[in-house]
């Protein structure tokens, strides 16, 4: 039996090789910028990954750089005070070791702190906004509240002098918080 090696194999043309590589070269972009724009970065670095911020995020990308840099940042928590009917309050923190088992739940509560965290807290961000109203959403559906109020907890990392002199990780002086917003359940 005689096979031809000249038969034609399919190959892609040269617009879809130009549009694969552009996407190629988008998608490496987008895993240099992603850990590049940690603060401290250049401006440069910064606005190139809002550029790149939808993609990244889409794609599940953008993992918390930061959080394993060099310079560390804060961690964040979110405390709220859900208002119910009967003139009760229930406070709470996430993410909360006592609450959040397994530690993937925890992380997973410790992710969506963490995405509140990552705008200035009296930033009029939209996206931001949109969190803090679906986070009040929740709280109130799961405690059948009438009002929520939102309070960022940034707890600073200790210098190494201040570890040498006895500060503990928990030391209340490490922590700050800020409002975040009060909503009222019957506007949500």
């Amino acid at each position: 039996m005689h096979t031809d090696q000249t038969q034609a194999r399919p190959t892609w043309g040269p617009r879809v090789r130009a549009v694969a590589s552009v996407l190629l070269l988008f998608h490496v972009m987008a895993l240099v910028v992603a850990p590049a724009a940690v603060r401290p970065s250049s401006l440069l670095c910064q606005r190139t990954w809002e550029l790149f911020r939808p993609y990244l995020e889409a794609a599940y990308l953008n993992h918390g750089y930061q959080f394993f840099a060099p310079e560390p940042g804060p961690s964040h928590l979110v405390r709220y005070v859900v208002e119910l009917p009967d003139g009760s309050r229930r406070e709470g923190v996430f993410p909360n070791l006592e609450e959040n088992w397994p530690r993937l739940l925890y992380h997973r509560h410790f992710m969506l702190s963490e995405r509140l965290g990552s705008a200035p807290p009296d930033a009029q961000v939209p996206w931001i906004e949109q969190y803090k109203r679906s986070y009040a959403e929740h709280l109130l559906a799961t405690y059948h509240g009438t009002r929520v109020t939102l309070y960022l907890r940034r707890h600073l990392l200790p210098f190494p002098e201040q570890v040498l002199q006895g500060m503990k990780l928990d030391d209340p002086q490490l922590y700050e918080e800020y409002l975040l917003g009060v909503y009222p359940g019957e506007e949500l």
